[in-house]
């Protein structure tokens, strides 16, 4: 465990603060270069990533505070500070998305910007999502649930007992982390390779997205957060109508046929009209 990669002169650099600022800096970086190479790089797509920043940071904080309100009541009642309430409250990548997602739409819609701008992030997203993991790996305990797996890995007592729930960390856990990695890597070369062939535009975003948001609920079952209600966990309640979004959204689009590929236009000297051969020009074929 390495939850403090640098101290001194009263500065901190704590690994997840600092991996969190590298994935969003890496994220921006992809999308604003798929935008510039695109010739849509401009000042109202500028704001608008700005204001999906503000949404995501605001989401991932909102979506897992249903999850312990005796945390914020105890906290007030404490007196603690708000700024230290909001920091220690816990976040969700799963809210990051959520929350930049509707930011974005709002924002552009306010803006008055209609393109479509959502498969510039389709890259960005698994590659800043892999950084970012990195950073969880490093500081966050409990990796995950208890594990026979030659792969599993245990924590240290002393880094165990500085988490306040860390169930089994002692022994050989999930590295739920790096699944989580390595499944954004993958997804991000299968982004490079293959999303020339999805022709519905903001579709390779919503494709990652599904993908991801199904993996993770199958990760969940390895995480060791906390089960809410039906023997799920929060992050599995929220990702079951995300889940239903994307599947109505590609069941309406395989309806209306917005992957279909347009024949090519007829080139020249070709013509859309079938010509048969004259009887005298074909060639008849009689076993010997």
């Amino acid at each position: 465990m390495i939850p403090i990669l640098w101290q001194g002169d009263g500065l901190v650099v704590g690994t997840h603060d600092l991996f969190s600022v590298l994935a969003i800096l890496i994220g921006f970086a992809i999308y604003y270069r798929s935008l510039h190479r695109s010739g849509l790089l401009e000042e109202r797509i500028v704001i608008a990533s700005l204001s999906v920043l503000v949404g995501g940071v605001i989401g991932a904080r909102l979506i897992t505070a249903w999850e312990h309100p005796a945390f914020y009541v105890d906290s007030i009642a404490a007196g603690a500070p708000l700024g230290w309430i909001i920091e220690n409250s816990g976040k969700s990548i799963l809210g990051a998305l959520a929350g930049g997602y509707l930011a974005g739409a709002v924002a552009k819609r306010l803006l008055g910007y209609r393109g479509s701008t959502a498969d510039h992030y389709a890259l960005a997203i698994p590659v800043a999502t892999a950084v970012g993991r990195i950073g969880c790996f490093l500081s966050e305990l409990p990796l995950g649930t208890p594990t026979d797996l030659p792969w599993g890995i245990a924590a240290s007592p002393e880094a165990a007992a500085a988490f306040v729930r860390c169930p089994s960390c002692t022994v050989p856990m999930h590295p739920s982390m790096l699944y989580e990695i390595l499944f954004n890597v993958v997804a991000a070369v299968a982004i490079v390779r293959w999303r020339h062939l999805v022709v519905a535009r903001g579709d390779v975003l919503k494709l990652y997205l599904l993908a991801a948001f199904v993996f993770r609920f199958a990760v969940e079952f390895v995480r060791a957060n906390e089960v809410q209600a039906v023997g799920l966990t929060g992050p599995q309640l929220v990702l079951i109508p995300l889940v239903g979004l994307l599947v109505v959204h590609f069941v309406r689009q395989a309806r209306t046929g917005a992957w279909r590929v347009p024949d090519p236009p007829p080139g020249p000297g070709r013509s859309d009209v079938t010509t048969v051969a004259p009887p005298e020009a074909t060639v008849s074929w009689r076993p010997i």
